[in-house]
């Protein structure tokens, strides 16, 4: 999908920029006079003290929360020797910053007359991205409202952008902003392409067609348009972060992503000095673009996910912001943060860790992923944008970094508007049954959950169908808070069972388990008899062996002692108490270096039909290198002479970011393995990057032997299996005539009809 809509943006979004007046001796930049002889240095701050003495003089730290350690400082003639005098150590970053101006300037402007009718070509002006959002409204009246939140301390518009097909129904919403940091100039650039893809591609894209049918998005790419135009203008200030509020001293602006109202004032990366990038303002939402956000979103009052655009270091930040102590549905909003990164890293291979912004960044209160979080429960997130961290260019990226970081976020904000179009969430705690009895019912535990709606547990039920054909639905059985249980009927050897899971909302929405059911469903294998031939639920150790080349985390058979806060399982998953986990210490410790490889003993599966199963659980979306590393299972049939692939999770994807899954594999479909009872299994974990956080755990593995025999010696013997066909086959045929019951389709056509009585006609009497 991603080269036809990088095609559509391309050509169809921007070609409409032709009535633009994109001059470039008409574009205001940055004046490399207003630079002259200073220069960015990296220095390393030995202390607090020499911090205070540095931030006394009046030397301007590029990061907004100056600490002890290396760091960029922006400093002139007097300050350098100021630094010299405290005889500390810095190296140079950039030496001439006028003249750095001056080169991205020229940079900008060859980038202009090549690329004149790419809108991502450069960044733009506040003019040109409210001209761009003319153009859209122009362009697709049918998708797009224009809105305006609000106005800046200086007059200026806060002006965004809804993108819906059909009617103003209340559906709910994804909203996008950028820029409320002046300087970060990719954050705007970025913002906006959200839209610029969004809308040519409805009615093209399958995908985003069905997500705009559901909802809505909602797109602000500058919420800061007065230290925008600052920052840009000659005699301004690049680097300015903050509004323009007039301070009635010689600092002006507020920190807007420190003046929302949670945990405003809070300490956190946050100042009362109006002279401080992080200074939050008179009070809380104070200022009149924090105001002008924050009431549309609570007026909008279905704002169920959202991205505040930032730059740079390559993250995705997690509520809550000001605190480690983790929030009820941490494990909810932590995966989801893994699905966008994980979305990112399959464009370009980036990678933005996601967690909590104290571990991976720094504390900090009043922001805007906390604000609708705390308000109304919306899963916000804050995405730190390209470079990374160390990478060249900081605030300033060369304009050619502009396209390719649009597109690699784009994919997580899809993934965001999945999840907003998803009401409910459907999850199988066991997974879904691979085989069905022949003579008894097949129950399995279902849990739904609460998104955007509530579930109706009177609209929860169960769809199959034994072949091809119409689907009979059942009710699931509601127990109660967010627990349901799901049975399937008995079904003939001879049927292809099909099923899914559907559930409405109590606001008129739908969801399915899988997700697009009933174009994707379930299957299952009927069997009559089913032989436990080797379990372990890892309560005492048969002969299992470890090995591996990693220089920590190797398998341990035990009860985790971790508590899941980095990665590691924080129980088993039968409740037994014990199983198998990679360095199943509590701290700081997980596999390093390396593979880890938990070999079982030789068994048995040499009857055609074994199933093996197994639980695991797979960690590796946290650290500095996540989505690295792999969890491999392979089997043998010789004895571990030589392996077979069964399954690889990671090293992106589903499945990565922790949780109990249950598995099982008929191992007759495993291309060119023979059955044996030299048997073997292995399960193998590695750590590719020295930056990531890897933690594995398996539980409940079996083998089993399945095999399906019909019971009656003919099929026409529908009704008490007595061995004879008469009117009581006939009478059950009619009572099930015209419906799919699987216990009543002799002839597997996916009904009961004539053909069935006809068959059980010509088979009168006793088999």
């Amino acid at each position: 999908m991603i080269n036809r809509i990088h095609h559509l943006a391309g050509l169809m979004g921007i070609a409409t920029l032709v009535s633009s007046s994109l001059a470039t001796a008409s574009i205001p930049m940055p004046a490399p006079e207003d630079y002259a002889g200073e220069s960015i240095v990296e220095v390393d701050v030995p202390d607090g003290g020499i911090l205070q003495l540095l931030l006394d003089e009046g030397v301007r730290s590029m990061a907004c929360t100056p600490a002890p350690g290396v760091s960029a400082w922006r400093v002139d003639a007097d300050s350098r020797s100021f630094i010299d005098s405290l005889g500390l150590d810095y190296r140079e970053m950039i030496p001439d910053l006028s003249a750095f101006i001056a080169q991205r300037n020229a940079e900008r402007m060859a980038m202009r007359a090549t690329r004149g009718l790419d809108f991502y070509a450069d960044f733009r002006t506040l003019d040109e991205f409210n001209n761009r959002l003319d153009e859209m409204l122009a362009d697709y009246p049918d998708l797009t409202t224009p809105i305006v939140l609000g106005q800046s301390h200086e007059g200026r518009d806060i002006r965004g952008i809804i993108i819906r097909a059909g009617e103003d129904n209340g559906r709910p919403a994804c909203f996008l902003n950028g820029c409320q940091h002046a300087r970060e100039w990719i954050s705007p650039m970025t913002t906006i392409y959200m839209a610029d893809t969004l809308l040519p591609a409805y009615g093209e894209d399958p995908q985003i067609t069905s997500l705009l049918d559901k909802i809505e998005v909602i797109v602000v790419p500058v919420s800061n348009p007065d230290g925008y135009v600052f920052s840009y203008s000659p005699g301004g200030d690049r680097y300015w972060r903050k509004n323009r509020r007039d301070n009635s001293g010689s600092c002006e602006g507020v920190d807007l992503n420190r003046n929302w109202g949670s945990d405003w004032n809070g300490g956190q990366s946050t100042s009362n000095d109006t002279c401080s990038d992080i200074y939050v303002g008179p009070s809380s939402m104070s200022e009149p673009e924090v105001t002008a956000l924050g009431d549309f979103m609570l007026n909008h009052g279905n704002i169920k996910t959202q991205v505040d655009f930032h730059a740079y270091s390559q993250l995705i930040l997690e509520p809550r912001g000001y605190t480690t102590v983790p929030p009820p549905d941490f494990d909810e909003l932590h995966s989801l943060g893994g699905d966008m990164s994980n979305a990112i890293q399959g464009v370009y291979g980036k990678n933005y860790v996601h967690d909590n912004p104290c571990n991976i960044l720094y504390c900090a209160s009043g922001t805007l992923i906390d604000w609708p979080y705390d308000q109304y429960g919306s899963r916000a997130y804050c995405i730190e944008l390209r470079p990374g961290s160390g990478e060249p260019g900081g605030f300033d990226p060369a304009p050619s970094e502009i396209r390719p970081c649009a597109e690699e976020n784009f994919q997580a904000v899809l993934k965001l508007m999945e999840y907003t179009a998803t009401p409910l969430s459907i999850e199988l705690p066991s997974g879904p049954p691979t085989t069905v009895w022949t003579n008894q019912t097949t129950t399995f535990p279902v849990t739904i959950t609460a998104r955007s709606e509530d579930p109706v547990p009177s609209e929860a039920v169960l769809r199959y169908r034994s072949t091809a054909g119409s689907f009979t639905e059942v009710a699931l059985d509601y127990l109660g808070g967010d627990n349901y249980e799901a049975t399937l009927p008995t079904f003939g050897c001879t049927s292809a069972p099909e099923f899914y899971i559907a559930v409405g909302g109590d606001g008129g929405g739908v969801a399915t388990m899988p997700a697009s059911a009933p174009s994707e469903l379930f299957t299952a294998t009927p069997v009559s008899s089913q032989e436990i031939v080797f379990t372990d639920n890892c309560d005492t150790d048969p002969g299992w062996t470890t090995s591996g080349s990693a220089s920590d985390g190797f398998w341990d058979r035990g009860i985790p002692v971790g508590g899941g806060d980095r990665g590691d399982a924080p129980a088993d998953a039968s409740g037994s108490g014990f199983c198998w986990q990679t360095d199943n210490v509590d701290g700081n410790s997980d596999v390093d270096g390396g593979n880890v490889i938990l070999i079982s003993p030789i068994l048995d599966a040499s009857l055609p039909g074994s199933i093996l199963s197994y639980a695991r659980w797979f960690s590796n979306s946290s650290g500095s290198a996540p989505n690295e590393d792999t969890f491999v299972t392979q089997i043998s049939d010789n004895g571990g002479i030589t392996w077979l692939d069964l399954e690889i999770v990671g090293p992106a994807g589903d499945q990565v970011n922790g949780g109990w899954y249950f598995v099982e594999f008929n191992l007759d479909d495993v291309p060119g393995f023979n059955p044996s009872s030299n048997f073997r299994v292995r399960f193998i974990v590695e750590d590719v990057l020295a930056g990531s956080v890897v933690e594995a755990a398996v539980d409940e593995i079996e083998i089993t032997f399945a095999e399906c025999i019909e019971d009656s010696p003919c099929p026409e013997d529908v009704v008490g299996n007595d061995g004879v066909v008469d009117v009581e086959d006939v009478l059950g045929l009619l009572g099930a005539f015209g419906t799919t019951d699987p216990n009543f389709d002799i002839d597997n056509n996916g009904f009961v009809d004539v053909g069935d009585i006809l068959a059980v006609i010509a088979a009168w009497g006793e088999c």
